[in-house]
Formats: structure tokens, sequence, C-alpha cells
């Protein structure tokens, strides 16, 4: 439901949160205080300078500062040296003053710290399920009517994707989070040595058997030209064991996600009877060799070393940073060449890629009970939605980390030929952060990757393999009862089913004798609820 403007004041300071906003305001805290907007960054374009100067991003009649609370990602602080905040201090006549202590580096646990605290900030980042729960009881108050009338852009975002505006509502039907939102849905993709298929005379695999034949070619007619049979095939680089396999198993037809049917169930691969035989090809594969041994122990630098090694044939990973390997490489490995590869069609002849991104990641600012100007601060928050607002995040600060050619904006060579990611870089500097909210913009991985991952990007839309066979379950809007039951079994119920899978992979002569205990095993830590919870979550966002 919607509340009238009257509502929210009173919402502001209903529940045990009333003390707190009280003693704010007459205690002369730092909510919502006034200060001098911070002078613009060294080097910031003219275009820019003109742009803020003229007013029309600006959010407040006179220089205000916001305290806000931002830990995110266990180490992205505000702090008063980020380059890309001051820099939306100019557009916006907002400061922001960062809480959060750099002492703590753990993100969940500085919330924890900060929501029981004597004094709430004016703005907190955090988790969707934290910041709904502590908004039901009056810590944050409902945005709905302030980003109707405040917040045309972000408006206009929750009307192009309801999915997310469903997602974000509450049990009580408000909104207490901005969320950081992604558009675009490609992020892993196959990539493949062509250097290799090449050595063996192999074309490109366009099914699971033809991909299976090259692996095995890799291996018996030594692609790397050693003259050992040392040829790590398949590897992946995740740091989470959960997504190890998943690649291997979309092959054999499961989606070890949770994904929506085509009758519009919910389910997840790892609890369905056509897992058992994608498991018994995925022990088969690895018993001949065609999968890295270590495929459960490799770190998160398995591309380094393998590609660096000559090694490395097959894997499936972020784009930007894969196709990245063709310069970085080739110095140490005369002729390497990864290339790109549509999903091979699966056991079933189905073309599809089992990875995407998630439009919601969950993380997003609120508007504390303790805030004095929360419609200056949804037009701070509503800034950051607009183009000015996300060239900022995602590009920095104009004649600092990128320079504006032909209309568009091309970062620095000093940013290019950083030994830091650009993304990395732009997260110390404030920017693409994601519990300071914006409308993703994903034009900046194009600087991070080649021509081989430009044209993969395009043949993966071309094609639309991006749950083209088990969407993904978008962001769901939970109960607190089924928040509770998830989080209090399901991680026991994964747990098992990795271990499940590490001996099965290893050794697949039980898997039929086995297999029943396995599905019974799950139902008996609450599978069957875990699955009711997520099935009904997503009919009440789809009823929305």
């Amino acid at each position: 439901y919607k509340m009238k403007r009257g509502k929210v004041k009173k919402q502001m300071k209903r529940n045990k949160w009333l003390a707190i906003a009280m003693t704010a305001v007459l205690g002369g805290s730092l909510f919502g205080c006034s200060g001098g907007a911070s002078s613009a960054a060294s080097g910031s374009g003219a275009a820019n300078t003109e742009l803020a100067e003229s007013g029309k991003y600006s959010c407040s009649s006179t220089p205000l500062t916001l305290t806000a609370h931002i830990h995110w990602n266990n180490g992205i602080i505000l702090n008063d040296d980020m380059i890309i905040p001051k820099e939306a201090a100019r557009f916006t006549n907002i400061t922001l003053k960062g809480t959060a202590s750099p002492m703590e580096t753990d993100s969940a646990q500085a919330f924890n710290l900060m929501i029981t605290g004597k004094d709430l900030p004016d703005i907190v980042g955090g988790n969707r399920v934290d910041i709904n729960k502590y908004g039901l009881e009056g810590a944050f108050i409902p945005l709905n009517d302030l980003i109707e009338e405040y917040a045309p852009d972000i408006q206009a975002v929750l009307e192009k994707y309801p999915d997310v505006k469903g997602a974000i509502t509450a049990e009580d039907g408000n909104i207490y989070q901005i969320p950081f939102i992604y558009e675009s849905q490609t992020s892993e993709a196959w990539f493949i040595r062509q250097d290799w298929l090449a050595a063996v005379g192999r074309e490109m695999p366009t099914t699971v058997d033809e991909l299976h034949d090259t692996l095995v070619a890799f291996i018996e007619q030594d692609a790397n030209g050693n003259g050992k049979k040392d040829e790590i095939c398949y590897f992946m680089r995740q740091s989470s064991l959960d997504n190890r396999m998943t690649p291997l198993l979309s092959l054999f037809g499961v989606s070890d996600y949770w994904h929506i049917n085509a009758d519009g169930s919910v389910s997840i691969g790892s609890y369905s009877q056509e897992y058992k035989e994608a498991v018994k090809r995925v022990s088969q594969w690895y018993a001949e060799g065609l999968i890295d041994p270590e495929i459960f122990t490799r770190d998160s630098n398995v591309r380094e070393m393998l590609f660096s090694e000559n090694n490395g044939g097959l894997t499936h990973d972020w784009v930007p940073s894969t196709s990245g390997y063709n310069k970085s490489t080739a110095e140490i490995v005369p002729g390497f060449h990864l290339v790109g590869l549509v999903p091979p069609a699966d056991v079933n002849g189905d073309v599809w890629e089992v990875s995407s991104r998630d439009r919601l990641t969950g993380s997003g600012w609120a508007i504390s009970s303790a805030n004095e100007h929360p419609e200056e601060t949804m037009k701070y928050m509503n800034f950051w939605f607009t183009e000015a607002g996300r060239r900022l995040s995602t590009y920095g600060v104009e004649g600092v980390t990128y320079n504006m050619v032909d209309g568009e904006p091309v970062y620095t060579d000093d940013m290019l030929n950083s030994s830091t990611p650009i993304n990395g870089a732009i997260m110390k500097m404030g920017g693409q952060v994601e519990d300071m909210a914006y409308l993703h913009d994903d034009s900046y991985e194009k600087f991070m990757m080649d021509e081989e991952g430009a044209k993969l990007l395009e043949a993966y839309e071309e094609t639309g393999v991006v749950g083209a066979k088990y969407p993904k379950v978008p962001a769901l809007p939970f109960t607190e009862e089924e928040t509770d039951l998830i989080s209090s079994k399901y991680p026991v119920c994964r747990t098992y089913m990795l271990e499940q899978l590490q001996k099965w992979t290893f050794d697949g002569n039980n898997i039929d004798a086995e297999f029943d205990t396995y599905m019974e095993t799950l139902r008996g830590m609450g599978m069957d609820e875990i699955q009711a919870a997520y099935q009904n979550a997503y009919d009440r966002l789809m009823e929305k």
C-alpha cells in the first residue's frame, strides 16, 4: 500500500526507534546536519564543472552533510578520501560522511554493531533481508511515496523491471531499500584454446559429444606439444565449491542453480532424478582425465597458473577478465589463443547457458528513521540513477580517471595500464559500490576485454542462450519465516550435496546404489520445505 506523507513522518518515529530519533534531534547529533559541499575534485573536466554548476542535479538548496554507514564486501568502506562521492557533492550539494569503522573488516558484523548502537546514521547500506527486517521494526522509513515524488529515475527503473519492485517490497507492502540493479545478464561463458584445436586438427565443438572427443584429443594428441599427457582439459576458478561443476552439469541437462522450469515450478538440479545421470557422466569424464584432478581444491589463481604453464584447455569464467589472458599470456606462451565458445548442445540437444547475472545482488541503501532530510536524501539517491550519476559511479571523475572522446567516456592510460582491475580501482574511489545503489552500467567492461571477449558477448546475445532453458530464479520476496527456514536448513543441505558430488565425481561406481538414499537424506533435512518456500515466494512475485 502507499503511505501518505503524514504517515511517513509518523513511521519515522515509531516503535523503539522513537527514542533514537528524538535523541538525535534534541542532542544536536550529526544526523542530517548542514555542512559545506566538497570542492571540485582535482582535474575534473570542464564539461562536468559546467554541469555541476548548472544546478541540474542539485538535491538541496543549501550545502548538506548526511552521515552514511557504507561497509560493503568486507572491505569497501566510505571514507573522506574517496573522490567519487566528493565529485557527487559538486553535482548534488550533498556530502556523505562515512560512519563505518575501518577497524571492522566484516561487513555483516559492522552492520550488526551499527544497528544495535545508540545512533543511526542518515543513510544505511546493507543487505535487503536486514534492511527489511529492521524496516518493519521502524529503523528505516518507507520509501514508496518518496520515490514517486522525488525520484523519477528510480521510479522509471522500477516500472521497467516489475520483478525488481516486487522483490524489494517488504511484507507490509513498503519499500525500505533502494537496490543496486544489474541490467545486462551475461556474466560467465565458455572459453577454449583455439591454438590447441588447431594443434589436434579439431573444429569448434558444437555438441557435448564433440566437446568430449575434443578434450580426449587434447590429451591423446599432446595439444601443448611438450611430449607429456599433462593437459588439464576442463578447470574452474570459482572460489566457491558451489559452482565448480555447474557448467559441466549443464551439458548433461541439469541446472544446479535455483531455476524456473517451463511449467512455472521452481527447483534445483541437485535435488532431482535427472541429477543422477548427470553426475554419472561427470564422473566418467573425470575417470578419463578430462577434468582437472584438483578441481575442488584449486585457488583463484588457477587461470594464471594453468595458462602460463600452457596446460589449461577449457574453462568457464567471467568474460572480460578471461578474454584478457590473450594479451597477458602471449609473451609467455607463443601462439596462445583463447576464444569464446557458444555453449555446446547438451545431451538433450538444447543450447543454453546456465550462468547469468542476478538482476539484484541484495545490496542497496536505506533512509533511517533518524534522518531529518528524507526528501533531499531521496533526491540524492535518485542522482545515482541519472546519466551523470551512473557515469560517475562507473567511470569516476572526468579528467582524473577518464576523458570524454567523441562523446563517450574513455579511461585514462593510468587506469588502463594499472595492475589493479578497473572495477577494483573504481570501487576504492567510491564507485561501483553495491551498497551505494545505482543501475549498473556494464559499458566499462569493454575496456577489460579483447576482441575475442567482445565477439563472445555478441554471440551470446545473438543466440539468446542465457536463461534459454532454465532461467535462474529472480530475487524473491521471502517472508521472514521463509528466510529463517532457508537460512537454517539450506546450508546444511548444500554442504551434503557438495560432499556427495565430490565423492561421486572421484568414484561414480556407487551412484545407482546410493542415489535414493541421497534424495531421502535431503528430504529429511528439509529440502521439500525449502523448495516450497522458493515456490511460494516466486508465486507471490508473479502475482504482483
